[in-house]
């Protein structure tokens, strides 16, 4: 059987205008193994749909009010960091 990018983005995180956002991506070896679509761009807003490794996909939609990450799996933030990680629950 094919593999399916069929799944819910029931998370979301916001971020707001000039916020840092960083995802740990050590659970791979290289971006190259990243599949990104571009949705929808110009210099106002834009719509990414990234699709990672180990089935992970992360939507980004970038407005002058701020972004807005949706996943299939929680992310949480690192302590004492900009930085989140996949929560694998």
């Amino acid at each position: 059987m094919g593999h399916s990018i069929l799944t819910n983005l029931e998370y979301e995180i916001f971020i707001a205008p000039g916020a840092y956002f960083h995802l740990e991506t050590d659970w791979f070896t290289t971006d190259q193994e990243i599949q990104s679509i571009i949705i929808d761009q110009d210099n106002v807003f834009s719509k990414i749909l990234s699709l990672y490794p180990k089935n992970f996909v992360l939507y980004l939609e970038q407005t002058p009010e701020g972004s807005i990450y949706r996943t299939n799996h929680p992310l949480k933030l690192k302590e004492g960091t900009d930085s989140y990680c996949v929560d694998w629950i």
